[in-house]
């Protein structure tokens, strides 16, 4: 699996991205996280990705 040049630790096909989150939303996610079995951070994505499968193709 070929790595970025600029960060060791992140995949090619992956792309780091930092953000700020209302905290009470923050902990919303967490919840559903959890309850999910899975991580924060994959919580968000799962739900963006759902959010995007939802949207009218062009």
């Amino acid at each position: 699996m070929k790595m970025k040049d600029n960060d060791p630790y992140t995949p090619y096909y992956q792309t780091r991205f930092t953000m700020r989150i209302n905290t009470e939303l923050l902990d919303k996610v967490r919840a559903d996280a959890e309850k999910n079995k899975r991580s924060t951070v994959k919580e968000i994505e799962f739900i963006l990705e759902q959010y995007i499968q939802s949207l009218p193709q062009e």
